[in-house]
């Protein structure tokens, strides 16, 4: 059988770091010894190249075979464990094999199931003294009142389990460059507390990896690289070995903590929220090796810290959250009224820009401007709303302390105020909270614009671990939990009452509009009824004169084109009378003040009938009348002249090609009659076309002269004011030459 490596031998530099395959390198430390089988048939198809140290067999022999023919353990049944797992589970136990006892990790790895075994380093007093270090960690929660104190008890246990020589807590921010968050350390070592590492430390893949495998070990950092072999036949190429504990790392990684001088490292991710919030570093100056035991304890140390880090950051907030909450309630708790004035009075507070430890808060409501502490002037203030509000996400809101960084901004306008907390009141109206800015002082563990260095040997991660001081300018102290959420409720509370004022501006205006129109409507009907009574006086007096030269056109001598012109100004004057009429009858629907009475519309159609009885027989009509009329309300005279109205209509616009018939009924059939009873005139008459639905409900509307028809062209429209101020409806529909269809609507009552 032949045999080869899977050994991955890209050539990596720093140059190309970021797109390291560090994930299959075909290599594990020596510590232990690595074996893979596929998951179905349970042959070994890799096995590590120094398995003979261990077990005394040589990988060339085991590779091919059913794994279960080399060990005398249960080992199938540790396989059917871990498949009956989650996926990306290990399982972890210790087996006699071969004469020694060995602490074994599996682990999935795409078909495969991945084998590591280490010899157990353990005795029963050190995991005496792991169980009592375990049984300390409730006390941390009483002991400590801070995260940062935890992480320093957690940073001391953790000296004591593995006793290394320096134990470190590493705290990323946003773009994952570090701080050393807490130590412990041998005392002739010199402190890395609060140093700051770049990012580019760390690459990418390499921190993607910590959040999938959450320990990794290296015992020695001069160890030499062992290989991961194959045979042919399998054509495996490469093994993921993203969650192994033996996983041979970078060589320019390994570079890196020479450089620092570091002999052994463990290094824990501390996940929080699905990210990698930090990690626990324990570096040792010579080679050094820990039993599964202790690292398991360690990485328990490390799930203590994360459980903890949304409890102690809510206590650290807590007492911002009172004080700022304070604020807040002095202004909500004020006596305002639904005017501008309210906003001008909280405007003169300071409590309205110390809500959110800011410096100072500009607002822009309803076209004025409002500021209070320090901010920047008008045209700054609205040149920063146009920024944020192209930025703000839902609901409306922005958070931020480096804006000249973030909106590359480098203007001195937002130089001077880099903290802006921003809230949309609605469309138009909005308020910004401001933060000058505070120069931060970071010290780097060397310079981080040299993370690479060019020696005779060419690119090498830096050698210089000197502190370096930056101080970073153009930047706030960041925007706290507590006190946007404090901003958030003072902008709801300011939005409801801007609404308030608005809505109270409205009312005020929509009252003086009414009385005004009020009293115009007033002066109106005045001029209206002494109009309409000074015109009834000439029109009569017209009439008579008319008709006393017609009646004695011979005494007076009154030739025939005479006797024609009198006529006809006889009969101007009457369709004049009867427009003053119909006017005045219009106008009193405005005052008609009688209340509402039940109303059986069916009587009330018979009692119609009965008024225009000859004039239906004089148009030899038919008028038939739906005895399930529906019954309404309303006043009684007003819904006579309307129903009047609407037949003598249908009388007026007959066809003369058939006799005349009107329907009126119940419609059930009509689109709103769940809401309103509807009562149809329907005719037969001339019709109309479609787009004229409207227009005939329009005063003076008419869409035929005089000459062809009389009438003043008040009628329907008069029918329109009866309904609307029986808060119903009415619609017409017409077909032309077929004939109309008038419909009253009226609310139903429950």
């Amino acid at each position: 059988m032949k045999f080869k490596d899977i050994v991955n031998r890209d050539i990596v530099n720093l140059e190309n770091c970021e797109d390291e395959a560090i994930h299959i390198p075909g290599l594990i430390q020596p510590q232990g010894f690595l074996l893979s089988i596929n998951n179905k048939s349970k042959i070994v198809n890799v096995c590590s190249e120094n398995i003979g140290s261990f077990l005394g067999i040589d990988y060339k022999s085991i590779l091919g075979q059913e794994i279960d023919k080399f060990f005398k353990f249960n080992i199938l049944g540790h396989l059917n464990e871990l498949n009956q797992g989650s996926p990306g589970q290990k399982i972890t136990f210790s087996e006699e094999c071969f004469g020694s006892s060995f602490a074994f990790t599996i682990h999935e790895s795409g078909d495969n199931i991945v084998f590591e075994g280490e010899k157990s380093l353990v005795g029963p007093d050190k995991e005496a003294g792991l169980y009592n270090s375990s049984k300390k960690l409730l006390s941390y929660i009483e002991d400590t009142n801070n995260l940062k104190d935890l992480c320093n008890s957690v940073a001391i246990a953790i000296k004591d389990i593995t006793d290394y020589d320096r134990v470190m807590i590493y705290k990323f921010d946003k773009e994952y460059n570090g701080e050393v968050y807490a130590e412990s350390k041998e005392n002739h070592l010199e402190p890395f507390l609060g140093l700051h590492y770049p990012h580019t430390d760390i690459p990418r893949q390499a921190r993607e990896l910590y959040t999938k495998n959450l320990l990794r070990i290296i015992g020695d950092v001069k160890y030499q690289p062992v290989k991961l072999y194959t045979y042919a036949e399998s054509k495996l190429e490469t093994l993921n070995l993203s969650l192994s504990v033996l996983r041979s790392v970078s060589p320019i990684h390994l570079q890196y903590l020479e450089n620092m001088g570091v002999g052994a490292t463990l290094t824990v991710s501390l996940i929080h929220k699905g990210k990698l919030w930090g990690l626990i570093a324990c570096h040792h100056y010579s080679p050094k090796y820990l039993s599964q035991e202790v690292r398991n304890s360690v990485k328990l140390h490390g799930h203590f810290i994360t459980s903890q880090i949304d409890v102690r950051i809510l206590n650290e907030q807590y007492e911002v959250s009172g004080q700022v909450n304070k604020h807040v309630d002095s202004l909500v708790s004020h006596d305002l009224a639904f005017d501008r004035s309210s906003i001008k009075k909280m405007f003169q507070h300071d409590s309205i820009y110390r809500l959110s430890n800011s410096d100072g808060v500009a607002a822009l409501i309803g076209g004025d401007f409002y500021f209070r502490g320090l901010v920047p002037e008008r045209h700054i203030v609205e040149r920063y709303s146009e920024v944020l509000k192209e930025n703000s996400d839902y609901p409306h809101m922005v958070a931020i302390s480096d804006m000249p960084r973030i909106y590359n901004q480098k203007s001195e306008d937002f130089t001077m105020f880099p903290g802006a907390l921003f809230h949309v009141l609605d469309s138009e109206n909005y308020i910004i909270w401001f933060r000058v800015p505070t120069v931060q002082t970071i010290t780097w563990a060397g310079d981080p614009k040299k993370s690479i260095e060019k020696d005779k040997n060419g690119l090498s991660p830096r050698k210089s671990f000197e502190s370096y001081v930056q101080n970073v300018k153009d930047t706030s102290k960041p925007w706290l939990i507590p006190e946007i959420n404090a901003a958030q409720k003072f902008k709801v509370f300011l939005q409801n009452l801007v609404r308030s004022i608005i809505t109270n501006e409205d009312k005020e205006r929509q009252r003086i509009l009414s009385e005004h129109l009020k009293a115009v409507n007033t002066e109106l009907d005045n001029i209206s009824w002494i109009s309409t009574h000074d015109l009834q006086e000439p029109l009569r007096k017209i009439r008579m004169m008319a008709s006393v030269l017609l009646e004695n056109k011979e005494k007076y001598n009154v030739s025939e084109i005479l006797v024609n012109r009198i006529g006809r100004m006889a009969k101007s004057a009457e369709r004049m009378q009867t427009l003053v009429k119909n006017i005045l009858q219009y106008n009193q629907t405005n005052t008609a003040l009688e209340k509402f009475e039940e109303i059986n519309s069916y009587n009330l159609m018979l009692e119609v009938q009965e008024e225009i009885k000859d004039n239906l027989l004089d148009h030899e009509a038919t008028l038939h009348i739906d005895k399930k009329l529906p019954k309404i309300y309303g006043i009684p005279f007003l819904l006579r002249q309307c129903l009047l109205n609407v037949i003598n209509n249908s009388l007026k616009f007959k066809n003369n090609k058939r006799d005349v018939v009107i329907e009126i009924f119940n419609d059930l059939e009509d689109e709103k009659s769940d809401l309103y009873s509807v009562i149809a005139l329907k005719d037969n008459g001339i019709g109309f076309d479609k787009e004229h639905n409207e227009k005939i409900f329009k005063i003076f509307g008419r869409l035929h002269s005089v000459s062809e028809y009389e009438g003043t062209g008040i009628g329907l429209a008069f029918c329109k004011k009866i309904m609307l101020k029986h808060n119903g409806l009415i619609r017409a529909e017409g077909i032309k030459d077929v004939g109309a269809t008038i419909r009253l609507y009226f609310p139903k009552t429950k």
